[in-house]
Order: structure tokens, then C-alpha cells, then sequence
């Protein structure tokens, strides 16, 4: 089941990675101006699931609360993009989901690429890498009563996770606004997520 989760998360990456090197926009030919270092922060709303090595966990839709963002220009149309983040959510049991408190402090990078689509401001698609330690708390199943059924033992590890992720961004005024779409794809028994963020951006 794990290698054939890999094995998919890489094809999807490959793919993605293709959209990044191949025909390349500059910045000067749509338009837009090369910026330069810029940090900021950003509140996000995130579908998460674990891949939880004692059976299925529930999805649920919980605030990513706290992300500072630094990027930075590379060659060309393309740029890095960094995250560090903390992340506190609890996904309920049931009789077959196993329900924990899920916590995760870590470190986000991609490598962007401009894209030459009509949008208001820019837009970026990128893919990247996820290191982050994460903690499984309280892991419990419930029985057809809601009382608990069976417990299992805290887990706490290092998990890497796959990133891709598309951005559009708009100019303020001195400052940018960014929306950021983003799926991580852990490469081991770790948190799996799908999220909207909204990011501000000030120059350096």
C-alpha cells in the first residue's frame, strides 16, 4: 500500500517538475517586474488526513494558524519559496477512524516557476519538499456506543512529504497578497493535506 502510494506521488511530481522546466516566461516579457527578497505571513484552511499505521484515519478541515514565508528571486522566471509552520488539530474517532491530536512543527521549500497565464498579478507553480516533526497524540478508536473502544501508543518522528503547490499573487501598495493551493504527500506514515492559504508579502 505505501509503494504504491510513492510510487504515485512520484508520477505526480515528475509531472509537475515537467511543467516547471519546460518553456520558460520571463518576467519582463508579461509584464511584471523582478522583485526582490520579501518575508511574510499567512493563515491557511487545511483537509487533513494521516496515514496512520494502525488503520484509517478521518479527514477533517482544521486552520493552519501560524506561517512565515520568506522567497527569494532565482534566474529567470523562477524563484524559491520557504515556510516554516506550526500546525495544532485534532481529528475525531469513530468505529473504524482512528481519532488523535496531531501536531506539526516543520520547514517548507519549493522551487517556482513563473507561469505566462492572464490572472490578476502573477501565478507560480511549484514543487517542493516538506520536513516536519510530528507528533500523534491521544490515538484511540471509539466504539457503536462513542465510548472507547481500543488505544494505541503515542507516535512522534521526522516525516519528509512531497510539495506541489500554484500561487497567484496581486500588488498592494507596497505590499503583495498571495493565494496559495498546495498538496503534501507523505512519504511515510505522516499527515496528508490539501490547503488554501492567504499570504501577505513585503519587500526586504
Amino acid at each position: 500500500m505505501r509503494a504504491r502510494r510513492l510510487k504515485r506521488g512520484r508520477g505526480v511530481l515528475g509531472v509537475w517538475l515537467l511543467c516547471l522546466v519546460s518553456g520558460p516566461v520571463s518576467a519582463a516579457a508579461i509584464g511584471m517586474p523582478e522583485r526582490s527578497d520579501r518575508i511574510g505571513l499567512g493563515l491557511g484552511y487545511a483537509r487533513l488526513t494521516v496515514e496512520d499505521p494502525a488503520g484509517a484515519s478521518a479527514a477533517e478541515w482544521v486552520v493552519r494558524p501560524l506561517n512565515v514565508v520568506y522567497t527569494q528571486p532565482a534566474s529567470g522566471p523562477y524563484r524559491y519559496w520557504a515556510e516554516a509552520f506550526y500546525q495544532d488539530a485534532v481529528l475525531p474517532a469513530s468505529t473504524t477512524d482512528i481519532g488523535q491530536r496531531v501536531r506539526q512543527l516543520g520547514l517548507r521549500a519549493s522551487f517556482q516557476r513563473r507561469l505566462g497565464v492572464p490572472t490578476v498579478g502573477s501565478s507560480w507553480l511549484g514543487a517542493g519538499v516538506q520536513l516536519a516533526r510530528e507528533r500523534f497524540e491521544n490515538r484511540h478508536r471509539l466504539d457503536g456506543a462513542g465510548f472507547l473502544a481500543q488505544s494505541y501508543p503515542q507516535r512522534s518522528e521526522f516525516i519528509p512529504a512531497l510539495l506541489l503547490n500554484y500561487i497567484v499573487e496581486a500588488g498592494l501598495n507596497g505590499w503583495d497578497m498571495a493565494v496559495k493551493l498546495e498538496q503534501s504527500l507523505p512519504a511515510g506514515d505522516g499527515s496528508r493535506e490539501f490547503s488554501l492559504s492567504v499570504i501577505v508579502l513585503f519587500g526586504l
